[in-house]
């Protein structure tokens, strides 16, 4: 790992403590069904410092959580679908990634885009 600076440093994984003194950190991504989400949930996955992943989307999460779920490590992934499990996707989470919104279509103007997942966004916060 990298600090500031430009410097390396090292540590190990058992002295990094999440929130309430388990190891690991407990991160959430919301979107995680999409374009973006899906690679970042594989990414989350791999990483030896995370021990519980919670991935939320209005849709196909359950596939995704299912493709997840495959890789060997020791992170556990939980899938969320819709407003109604909401709360039970950030309770008790270190970490929230939030890589929601939608493409960009044909026509639409970098200002439409911006105002379309900027109001995704408002509405998850």
């Amino acid at each position: 790992m990298w600090s500031k600076d430009g410097g390396q440093f090292e540590f190990e994984t058992g002295q990094l403590l999440a929130k309430g003194g388990s190891l690991g950190f407990k991160v959430a991504i919301l979107g995680a069904a999409g374009g973006i989400g899906q690679p970042l949930a594989m990414l989350m996955k791999m990483n030896p410092l995370v021990s519980v992943l919670h991935l939320y989307d209005v849709v196909h999460t359950p596939g995704v959580t299912a493709d997840i779920s495959h890789m060997d490590t020791g992170a556990v992934v939980r899938d969320l679908v819709g407003q109604q499990q909401w709360d039970d996707a950030l309770t008790g989470m270190d970490l929230v990634i939030i890589p929601a919104g939608v493409p960009r279509k044909p026509g639409m103007t970098r200002d439409d885009i911006f105002n379309i997942n900027a109001g995704i966004v408002k509405e998850l916060m």
